[in-house]
């Protein structure tokens, strides 16, 4: 079972979300274009498949950290826990907080993730093993049953 937030004096996370794109001025302020926590796939024809075909899933994952109390390297991580339940480590990397309370630190991550059932994936984002935070992201897989129209022939 995973640990609760012992951050109490930092860090603090201000922003953690999914994006189409992330744009970044160059006075350093950031902007998030297509905030997405949802994806709807869909499929159609005369015998749209039972099971989600498996796809590929490009998205930015933004994860914005202030120092609070916290000083030196921590150790950044995030899982990935499908709906089977299985769990995958998608990020690992250390993450350094210094300077005065307010600073901190930006994670831009570009994911291409392999996407393979629907139903709700959860992204937990640990600092030294303690999480901080978890993220949802649902699949939703739609079929859409459509019969093939032949052309009328014409004749009566």
């Amino acid at each position: 079972m995973p640990t609760q937030n012992s951050f109490e004096r930092g860090p603090f996370i201000t922003a953690a979300l999914f994006c189409e794109k992330l744009l970044q001025e160059t006075d350093g302020v950031k902007s998030a274009i297509r905030i997405v926590d949802r994806v709807i796939i869909q499929t159609e024809g005369p015998q749209p498949p039972n099971e989600m075909p498996s796809f590929n899933l490009q998205t930015t994952l933004f994860l914005q950290f202030k120092s609070g109390a916290a000083r030196g390297p921590l150790q950044l991580e995030v899982r990935m826990v499908k709906p089977s339940v299985d769990t995958k480590s998608i990020l690992s990397r250390t993450v350094l907080f210094e300077g005065e309370d307010d600073r901190g630190t930006d994670i831009i991550c570009y994911l291409n993730l392999k996407v393979d059932q629907s139903g709700i994936y959860w992204f937990y984002v640990y600092l030294d093993d303690v999480i901080v935070t978890r993220l949802p992201l649902r699949i939703i897989y739609l079929k859409q049953i459509r019969q093939i129209s032949t052309p009328s022939t014409g004749n009566p």
